[in-house]
């Protein structure tokens, strides 16, 4: 029955799903990560949890995210989140690039692709779900925009990072760009610097596209409207899994997540030391697909970026597009172990993942 996804519980999580199972009326908060193409994996859960489960909330929801994790978000959080996802998807996945794309020719095309599926009159649509989108103000050398001293400048915050990552909030602050009336349940920030900017039309656009702003591959944004002044990055510099206490009063937090790994940081990658943790995953029901899905898609794993380096725009489509397709199957796993006789017999703890 679960041959294609894994669900992993945090211990709120486990208890409340043993005492009354699981349904749409639980879910406080919906978390989306960091991780470019890696959303492909996912893309049929995004359209079950919009198509079936937000209409059946009855609440206010949080939705949170980094990079592509906010872009889902904001689709989520649309007049219509179902067609927004489907744009999102359709545009991301037919990325076409010279051998050699400069800054600007990536930039253009990542422009064209938020136009694709936001408007700025979405934030009207806000009323219940809202919207948080995270990004990282650069300081010190991360700030600097030629191309070769941003990777300079970057190897050296990794370095840095490397040691402790109480060392990165010496190069950016955290931003959080927020529907009005939203309240995201966390009673207390980490290290980092944190600032909650509200979301309005003149600021929406740039919001998504700093928390997407990838160093040494996309133009960083430039003071946006009402949020402090600098330059902005990809918001999964400081959150690329999350590892904040996201912890409603009442109810959990639902991760569709496309692996079972939890990293704090974009530079956390790499270290198999760095976890997230458990703590702070209490409230959280994470759903990702399983090893063996997985090792069953062309090349045996998930699209990464790496993709558009190795592969030619015709072969990365096609193998991108057949990810999609077979990803009908996650949301099929997920729908039936919602409805199972004894939910609870599938869930893995989280601390497996984190420390």
């Amino acid at each position: 029955m679960m041959q294609s996804i894994e669900i992993f519980a945090g211990q709120q999580a486990y208890r409340q799903v043993a005492e009354q199972g699981i349904q749409p009326s639980d879910i406080r908060a919906i978390i989306g990560a960091s991780g470019g193409p890696k959303w492909f994996v996912l893309s049929h859960l995004d359209r079950y949890l919009v198509d079936n489960w937000l209409p059946a909330i009855p609440h206010q929801i949080e939705l949170i995210g980094s990079s592509i994790g906010a872009w889902r978000m904001a689709a989520y959080a649309s007049a219509a989140p179902l067609a927004a996802l489907e744009q999102l998807e359709y545009q991301y996945l037919n990325q076409r690039y010279s051998a050699q794309p400069t800054h600007k020719e990536v930039s253009d095309s990542i422009h064209r692709l938020l136009d694709s599926f936001i408007q700025p009159t979405d934030l009207n649509r806000h009323q219940l779900k809202k919207l948080h989108i995270v990004a990282a103000r650069c300081k010190g050398l991360s700030q600097l925009e030629h191309r070769s001293l941003q990777a300079l400048s970057f190897a050296a915050v990794a370095l840095s990072n490397l040691v402790t990552r109480r060392a990165l909030p010496l190069s950016f602050d955290r931003v959080v760009f927020q529907s009005p009336g939203a309240r995201l349940p966390v009673a207390q920030w980490d290290q980092f610097h944190t600032e909650e900017v509200p979301l309005r039309a003149d600021n929406y656009r740039d919001a998504l596209l700093a928390s997407g702003a990838i160093p040494v591959v996309i133009d960083g944004v430039r003071d946006p409207a009402g949020a402090p002044a600098g330059l902005y990055r990809d918001g999964g510099m400081v959150d690329y899994h999350f590892d904040l206490p996201i912890k409603p009063r009442q109810g959990l937090v639902l991760y569709p997540h496309f692996s079972p790994l939890l990293k704090p940081g974009w530079f956390d990658k790499p270290l198999p030391w760095r976890k997230v943790q458990a703590s702070n995953y209490s409230h959280t029901l994470m759903i990702c697909p399983s090893r063996a899905f997985v090792e069953s898609l062309p090349y045996g794993k998930i699209p990464d970026r790496r993709d558009f380096e190795r592969l030619d725009n015709d072969t990365r489509i096609r193998y991108w597009q057949t990810v999609v397709d077979r990803n009908q199957v996650i949301a099929e796993a997920f729908d039936r172990w919602v409805h199972s006789a004894n939910p609870l017999e599938y869930l893995i703890p989280i601390e497996t993942l984190a420390r």
